[in-house]
């Protein structure tokens, strides 16, 4: 079966690319709408793409562009009662592009320069706008996104609910990791005390990712997980995360949730920016980000982001050292047209073994007649625990608009990923509840793959309703290689007084796994707007593949393991927009996500299937920079793996667990000078069908781990424009993570944790106009240094969270 879908493959995506000229019944549009006569207009000034979609409501007329072409352009806005010919010429006033109305849809082109060599420049307005690149954002508040359709939709009309968190919002509250950047959003725990130096692990309505995306791309994860790839947030425009299952565009993936994250990318207004970096743990950070046009004419344009870092951590003997380097290059031969190189490479090396030790639970979640464990307390021998990460990323985004209607748009990525890690660990604690005994293992993981997704786009209008129908065929194949030596044990530790400086030794491979993995995916979905509706149908059927090779070093035997499952998932969604910036939603999607291994009789396991039904309010006042909404879900994973009743050695996939909540969230960046964030939610996990495992107890009724009942976090930030104070910017934030279990059986519960956050900056330029552009920060995490167990997965398994981190930041901008 894997060789016949290989064989298919190069057919399939032939098929995908030629979409573009296969549907010719659907390309004409329909005639014009009877927008061209006088209406009353009300378009405040804005982004361009947003203002566009605002015209396109007001008057019927399909505005579809390609995203390069709308890139960091705001449009002075259009008010009064204006024909619609007149209101889009105000639109564009300013903004380098010239526009026509013909066939029902509006068509954009760049507008003739005025002498041979001069160059029309996009107008910016960055204190309104910092998102800028492919999809502006004002301040916190994001306007739309790709990641919940895979077009450039409105957040406000994505019937499934949608986080997204900017680089404004990254850089305020000082994220250095994408775990720190998603901790003022609902539904998202970080686990492990977000103190590892290797991958960001969290979980979103009570379910793990076990993939994330990088510009609408899957990323590696390798065999067993150690090959997936840390994304650096210096080289990020934003954060998105899709809740609720995402298979119907993107295939297996978890129910929990979706994290895309968008690469920053070239620009065609010159910008650059140095930061240099001090804080807690003598962490020092270097950095600096440059973009702008390579020739005169706006064809080509550059951008380079590098940072380097080099720091201590809050655990003894565990330090970090980072290179990051991302360049991209852009090509724009014409208005329709856009090619866009990127490319990233990326090493951390960390003795101490990149995180960490868990710790016992006596000493640190439960009373130990000896005291508490210190935070900075390690497990390690000096010397022998060790982290090193490469990864290396290559892929290009293509983008080209034929007409009117139809536009195509690939994209594609190489990864590589090289990590070995080595690290000394708990697995039993004495009597005493002094002397814990250690283990010393090497697990490294290689993993090589490539993506490449294939679309088709077609704007029309059949009658009164609107299309944006999507077609596309997606691709990717990883192989992954994970060693993992023998267990070596070691003396044990006293963790109240420890002794180091024992010698050891990295023990011989015991066994070897490589596996090949292949899935397949084609898709469609169709957006369409009749009058304030918008009704989103989308469907997709995948062909999931894997291979698995286990070899044994010590019976020199390698078994294999075949999976091949194939699957269809779907969504459908509504929304309904009010002219007074409601828009309420439902929706109905699913999801599934291949599970590894074998039942009692050797057969591969199916995959799990998850189902979530969303209903939504959502409040977005045009050109307000508010967003708010609210959104209840009720989300069911099947097939989860549970004890065989007849060999509770094995498993069997009988088990159900269900996730159902309130999820609240608000933010506004007002008058160019206030930022504000605001989230709660409310999750009740459950699993619902479980068997009973050897010792005689069953996980049923019992809680998911990492999924907390209640969590709120509210930030808010202000910049003073007042004459004394002039420049100074203030933020802070509270955060609450409600108690939750760290295992399955519900035997370890963290303790809820209140934990405040604070942020300082000046503008240097305002007492000394020489230093225009200059920003002094300082960014505290936990500011009151609470000392709080962020999880406990076992009783030598519970985690530390961060305590007090300070960060100084020199900024300069020009």
């Amino acid at each position: 079966m894997q060789d016949k879908i290989r064989g298919r493959i190069p057919a399939m995506a032939a098929a995908a690319m030629l979409l573009g000229v296969a549907m010719p019944a659907i390309a004409q549009p329909a005639a014009a709408p009877a927008g061209q006569a006088a209406s009353g207009f009300a378009i405040a000034p804005q982004p361009l793409g947003a203002a566009l979609a605002q015209f396109s409501r007001a008057t019927g007329l399909q505005a579809s562009a390609p995203a390069a072409l709308l890139e960091g352009r705001r449009s002075p806005g259009a008010s009064g009662n204006l024909s619609a010919p007149e209101a889009l010429r105000r639109l564009l006033a300013g903004t380098g592009l010239a526009g026509r109305i013909e066939g029902g849809a509006i068509l954009l082109t760049p507008e003739p320069r005025a002498a041979a060599g001069d160059m029309v420049l996009p107008t910016v307005d960055v204190g309104a706008s910092t998102g800028g690149g492919r999809w502006p954002s004002r301040g916190f508040v994001a306007e739309a996104s790709a990641a919940g359709t895979k077009t450039d939709t409105p957040l406000i009309e994505t019937p499934q609910a949608m986080n997204v968190v900017t680089r404004a919002e990254i850089e305020a509250q000082g994220s250095t990791s994408i775990t720190d950047a998603l901790r003022y959003t609902p539904g998202v725990i970080s686990q492990y005390g977000a103190t590892d130096l290797r991958y960001d692990w969290f979980t979103v309505r009570g379910f793990t990712p076990p993939v994330r995306y990088l510009d609408g791309l899957r990323l590696p994860f390798g065999a067993r997980g150690y090959s997936q790839p840390r994304i650096e947030p210096f080289g990020l425009e934003r954060i998105e995360l899709l809740k609720g299952p995402a298979s119907a565009l993107y295939g297996q993936s978890s129910p929990g949730g979706l994290l895309n994250m968008v690469s920053r990318r070239p620009s065609q207004v010159a910008q650059n920016e140095v930061i240099l970096q001090y804080g807690s743990h003598d962490a020092l950070t270097a950095g600096f980000d440059s973009t702008g046009p390579l020739d005169a004419e706006g064809k080509f344009s550059y951008r380079l982001t590098a940072l380097g870092r080099r720091a201590d951590s809050q655990t003894q003997f565990l330090d970090e050292r980072r290179i990051f380097v991302a360049p991209s290059l852009t090509w724009r031969p014409d208005a329709q047209t856009s090619l866009t190189v990127l490319a990233q490479y990326q090493r951390i090396t960390s003795d101490g073994g990149g995180a960490p030790q868990a710790l016992p639970v006596q000493g640190t979640l439960w009373a130990n007649p000896n005291g508490r464990i210190s935070t900075r307390r390690s497990l390690t021998e000096p010397g022998y625990d060790r982290y090193t990460g490469e990864q290396i990323m290559l892929g290009y985004a293509f983008e080209h608009r034929f007409d009117s209607v139809w536009q195509v748009r690939q994209n594609f990525r190489y990864s590589h990923v090289d990590s070995d890690s080595q690290r000394v660990q708990a697995y039993a604690f004495a009597a005493n509840q002094r002397d814990v005994g250690r283990y010393a293992w090497g697990f490294p993981e290689i993993s090589d793959a490539f993506t490449v997704d294939n679309q088709a786009q077609a704007d029309f209008t059949t009658g009164p309703v609107r299309h944006r129908l999507l077609t596309g065929f997606d691709y990717q194949r990883e192989d992954a290689t994970y060693e993992e030596s023998q267990l070596t044990l070691l003396r044990a530790l006293d963790v109240f007084n420890p002794v180091y400086g024992l010698a050891v030794t990295r023990p011989p491979m015991a066994n070897r796994i490589s596996q090949g993995r292949n899935q397949a995916g084609l898709y469609a979905q169709d957006e369409l707007r009749f009058d304030r509706f918008i009704l989103t149908l989308g469907g997709r059927y995948d062909w999931a593949t894997a291979r698995t090779n286990n070899y044994t070093v010590a019976s020199r035997t390698t078994s294999v393991i075949k999976q091949d499952d194939g699957e269809f998932t779907g969504r459908v969604g509504l929304v309904y927009r009010f002219d007074n910036g409601l828009a309420p939603y439902a929706s109905v999607s699913t999801s599934f996500q291949p599970t590894a291994g074998t039942d009692r009789r050797g057969a591969p396991f199916d995959a799990t299937k998850g189902r979530q039904y969303e209903v939504g309010l959502r409040y977005q006042p045009e050109g307000s920079g508010i967003f708010a909404a609210v959104s209840a879900f009720h989300l069911t994973q099947e097939n989860v793996l549970t004890p065989d009743p007849l060999d509770t050695r094995y498993s069997a996939q009988a088990g159900e667990a269900e996730s159902r909540g309130i999820e609240l969230e608000a933010k506004a960046s007002l008058a160019e000078r206030l930022n504000l964030s605001l989230s709660y939610a409310y999750t009740e996990t459950e699993v619902t069908r479980a068997n009973r495992n050897a010792a005689g107890t069953s996980t049923l009724g019992k809680q998911l781990p990492f999924a907390p009942n209640h969590q709120a976090a509210a930030w808010l930030d202000y910049t003073f424009n007042e004459p004394v104070v002039a420049g100074l910017g203030v933020g802070g934030g509270v955060r609450y993570i409600g108690a939750s279990y760290g295992d399955a059986n519900n035997l370890y519960r963290a303790n809820a944790a209140t934990l405040v956050d604070l942020a300082l900056r000046y503008e240097l330029g305002q007492s000394l106009p020489s230093l225009q552009g200059a920003q002094l920060g300082l960014n505290v995490l936990n500011l009151f240094d609470k000392e709080y167990v962020s999880t406990c997965i076992s009783a030598t398994g519970c985690y530390w969270g961060a305590r007090r981190t300070v960060l100084a930041t020199l900024k300069y901008r020009w």
